[in-house]
């Protein structure tokens, strides 16, 4: 619960994000923001990503079975697939 006045850090969190979103869009940031920003951005997704592969129980995995692990690594293997093919098509990277 937020202090009395002020709003959840999931409200400021998403406020801020749209104004930087915005202010962005705009060409309002200066250039010498936007790099550090970037480099923010790759370490601090880099880090959730992490975090949610630490939070994941290996044993639950082993028990739900090969049908399952495999419709996991085939839908994985579609979205990689479906990902590099739109990078390669619309000339991303």
């Amino acid at each position: 619960m937020a202090p009395k006045g002020r709003l959840p850090l999931r409200r400021r969190f998403i406020a801020g994000f749209l104004l930087l979103a915005a202010l962005n869009s705009l060409g309002l940031l200066p250039g010498a923001v936007l790099g550090p920003m970037r480099l923010a951005a790759g370490s601090l997704t880099a880090l959730a990503m992490a975090a949610l592969g630490l939070g994941v129980d290996v044993r639950a995995l082993g028990r739900v079975g090969a049908r399952v692990s495999a419709a996991v690594a085939t839908s994985l293997l579609i979205l990689i697939g479906i990902s590099l093919g739109l990078i390669h098509l619309l000339g991303v990277a």
